[in-house]
Protein backbone atom coordinates (compact mmCIF):
# COMPACT_ATOMS: atom_id res chain seq x y z
CA UNK A 1 0.00 0.00 0.00
CA UNK A 2 2.64 2.05 0.51
CA UNK A 3 4.19 1.65 -2.53
CA UNK A 4 1.40 2.99 -4.01
CA UNK A 5 0.96 5.85 -1.80
CA UNK A 6 -2.00 4.77 -0.18
CA UNK A 7 -2.85 5.47 3.64
CA UNK A 8 -3.15 2.12 6.04
CA UNK A 9 -7.32 2.40 7.02
CA UNK A 10 -8.45 0.02 9.01
CA UNK A 11 -11.53 -1.29 7.36
CA UNK A 12 -10.03 -1.06 3.67
CA UNK A 13 -7.16 -3.32 4.20
CA UNK A 14 -9.75 -5.10 5.87
CA UNK A 15 -11.50 -5.40 2.72
CA UNK A 16 -8.03 -6.78 0.66
CA UNK A 17 -7.83 -9.57 3.75
CA UNK A 18 -11.64 -10.58 2.91
CA UNK A 19 -11.25 -10.44 -1.31
CA UNK A 20 -8.02 -12.43 -0.60
CA UNK A 21 -10.09 -15.36 1.86
CA UNK A 22 -12.75 -15.42 -1.20
CA UNK A 23 -10.14 -15.98 -3.88
CA UNK A 24 -9.46 -19.22 -2.04
CA UNK A 25 -12.52 -20.44 -2.29
CA UNK A 26 -13.77 -19.02 -5.46
CA UNK A 27 -12.95 -19.57 -8.52
CA UNK A 28 -14.10 -15.67 -10.04
CA UNK A 29 -16.48 -13.08 -8.22
CA UNK A 30 -17.81 -9.85 -8.86
CA UNK A 31 -16.89 -6.41 -6.57
CA UNK A 32 -19.90 -4.55 -6.73
CA UNK A 33 -20.42 -1.33 -4.92
CA UNK A 34 -21.17 2.37 -5.35
CA UNK A 35 -18.52 4.23 -7.43
CA UNK A 36 -15.43 5.63 -5.92
CA UNK A 37 -15.31 3.51 -2.95
CA UNK A 38 -11.76 1.77 -3.42
CA UNK A 39 -13.34 -1.82 -5.26
CA UNK A 40 -10.35 -1.46 -8.61
CA UNK A 41 -7.86 -0.29 -6.00
CA UNK A 42 -8.68 -2.79 -3.79
CA UNK A 43 -8.40 -5.78 -6.72
CA UNK A 44 -5.23 -4.40 -7.93
CA UNK A 45 -3.10 -3.82 -4.88
CA UNK A 46 -4.10 -8.06 -4.11
CA UNK A 47 -3.37 -9.04 -7.83
CA UNK A 48 0.44 -6.94 -7.02
CA UNK A 49 0.93 -8.25 -3.67
CA UNK A 50 0.02 -11.99 -5.15
CA UNK A 51 2.66 -11.31 -7.96
CA UNK A 52 5.07 -9.58 -5.54
CA UNK A 53 4.77 -13.07 -3.82
CA UNK A 54 5.39 -15.46 -7.12
CA UNK A 55 1.96 -15.51 -7.50
CA UNK A 56 0.52 -13.92 -10.34
CA UNK A 57 -2.65 -12.72 -10.98
CA UNK A 58 -4.76 -11.30 -13.92
CA UNK A 59 -7.79 -9.41 -14.02
CA UNK A 60 -10.00 -9.04 -16.57
CA UNK A 61 -13.47 -6.90 -16.88
CA UNK A 62 -15.96 -7.73 -18.87
CA UNK A 63 -19.10 -5.86 -19.85
CA UNK A 64 -22.44 -7.95 -19.19
CA UNK A 65 -24.30 -5.79 -21.60
CA UNK A 66 -22.70 -7.15 -24.65
CA UNK A 67 -23.46 -10.47 -24.09
CA UNK A 68 -26.61 -13.09 -24.28
CA UNK A 69 -26.44 -14.90 -20.59
CA UNK A 70 -26.24 -18.06 -22.28
CA UNK A 71 -22.77 -16.65 -23.58
CA UNK A 72 -21.85 -15.71 -20.34
CA UNK A 73 -22.75 -18.76 -18.20
CA UNK A 74 -23.00 -21.56 -20.55
CA UNK A 75 -26.28 -23.27 -21.78
CA UNK A 76 -27.27 -26.75 -22.96
CA UNK A 77 -27.27 -27.99 -26.73
CA UNK A 78 -30.77 -28.69 -27.68
CA UNK A 79 -29.42 -30.70 -30.25
CA UNK A 80 -26.82 -32.66 -28.57
CA UNK A 81 -28.14 -32.72 -25.15
CA UNK A 82 -24.68 -31.18 -23.85
CA UNK A 83 -23.59 -28.07 -22.05
CA UNK A 84 -21.99 -25.74 -23.97
CA UNK A 85 -19.85 -23.48 -21.91
CA UNK A 86 -19.69 -19.62 -21.53
CA UNK A 87 -16.82 -17.25 -21.13
CA UNK A 88 -16.99 -17.52 -17.24
CA UNK A 89 -16.53 -21.32 -17.41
Amino acid sequence: MSEDHLQHVDKWFLKIIQLYEISLVRHGFMMVGNVGTGKTTIMNCLMKCQTLLNNPHKGTRLNPKSFLNKEMYGSMNNVTGEWVPGVFS
